[in-house]
């Protein structure tokens, strides 16, 4: 049996997923944030054990073996070459979302992001003084598309100083194309925007599909661009806090960094750094088969609606382990839409209109995590709906 198979008992390790937060919640399976039930790679755990058996807890640098990691996973994997300097630490990517914002705008003006998009990107915008632009993405013969023509009325605006990109999109599931990234690059360069990319999906594109960093499509591009990755979604890892943010251009690098350098929260602990190395360098052939491992399951939720809820629709998954179910047809809100999830099918998804009011009557579904997992999930989902037709 695989080690992916192998379930633990998450609730009695505080888990975040497996705590409900309202009474409704409870005794329903947990398909909702984006952290996979997977135990981590071998080579992580014995780093960690290795290193905890040294008694010595004091502050710990990140040194060569931390930065050579980190670059060769992303020329290893990716074809992008980067360097050590390029790179400023922070706690996570939502953390170097604020930090985007308060290095690049001043209060008041104007960032664009593209929903239905995850939630921290607005709110981030919002609470750190910026005003946020929505270019929602447009719903096209069952694909999600950029709406280039009304995202370039957007960044024409004086006022707009930033862009929110993600790549892999959440909730979506799309890998954006060199040619749509191209598109975007050109515009942000035309207008005078700067790019924030949240890359944290990065490693996690499907068969068929291939990721590429905005930044590495040309020196200008790159000149404009912050590229927020992190080894947490690739490697099961999100419990250990860290970023690795890619900022080519020294001006925009240093009013980055003065912001994260102010705010104290540049270094990593232990646990962060030894988990980050022995991922990149050790646990490529586990990454592997989690993918593989993905896109069975993928595999089996598409042909499952397809075959036996026809009433719902989903769409090719490119990147994320993340699943947008399209619920409409039920001709529920997305309150009323949650209130069945959670009290009839018995099922903990993330709710579309989280997302933006351009998900309302979507589900975002978790499929990082044992296939007894999503088959009771389909299971709950078809007995439910069975029940209120």
């Amino acid at each position: 049996m695989s080690i992916l198979e192998r379930q633990l008992d998450r609730a009695q390790l505080d888990a975040e997923k497996m705590t409900p937060r309202q009474e409704r919640q409870q005794g329903c399976i947990p398909m909702w944030v984006a952290d996979m039930d997977f135990p981590a790679a071998e080579p992580i755990r014995a780093a960690l054990l290795k290193r905890m058996e040294q008694p010595t807890y004091g502050y710990t640098g990140k040194t060569n073996r931390y930065y050579d990691a980190v670059t060769g996973w992303m020329k290893r994997r990716h074809g992008w070459d980067t360097k050590a300097e390029w790179i400023t630490t922070t706690p996570g990517v939502v953390t170097a979302m604020g930090f985007a914002v308060r290095s690049v705008i001043q209060p008041g003006e104007k960032v664009v992001y593209q929903p239905p998009v995850y939630p921290p990107f607005k709110r981030m915008i919002e609470k750190n003084g910026g005003i946020a632009v929505p270019s929602p993405l447009k719903l096209q013969d069952g694909a999600f598309h950029m709406d280039m023509k009304d995202l370039e009325a957007k960044l024409s605006d004086p006022e707009v100083k930033l862009f929110f990109l993600c790549n892999p999109h959440n909730p979506v599931g799309r890998v954006w194309t060199r040619q749509e990234l191209t598109q975007i690059g050109e515009l942000c360069l035309k207008h005078g925007v700067t790019i924030f990319s949240d890359d944290i999906h990065h490693d996690l594109v499907l068969s068929g599909h291939a990721y590429t960093p905005i930044a590495s499509l040309s020196p200008a591009i790159s000149n404009i661009t912050i590229t927020a990755t992190s080894p947490s979604k690739t490697f099961s890892i999100p419990g250990f806090k860290m970023g690795n943010i890619f900022i080519e251009s020294k001006e925009l690098r240093g009013k980055f960094r003065t912001i994260v350098e102010n705010t104290g929260v540049s270094d990593l602990d232990i646990g962060a750094i030894e988990a980050t190395i022995a991922a990149y360098n050790d646990s490529e052939a586990w990454f592997d088969e989690v993918l593989q491992y993905i896109e069975d399951n993928n595999k089996l939720v598409d042909s499952f609606i397809a075959e036996r809820l026809p009433e719902l629709k989903t769409f090719a998954l490119e990147g994320t382990y993340l699943k947008w179910i399209d619920c409409r047809s039920l001709n529920m809100d997305g309150r009323a839409l949650e209130s069945f999830m959670l009290e009839q099918a018995k099922i903990w998804f993330s709710e579309g209109y989280t997302f933006g009011e351009e998900g309302a009557g979507f589900e975002r579904m978790n499929l990082g995590t044992q296939r007894n997992n999503v088959e009771e999930t389909l299971a709950r989902l078809e007995q439910a709906l069975q029940a209120r037709a």
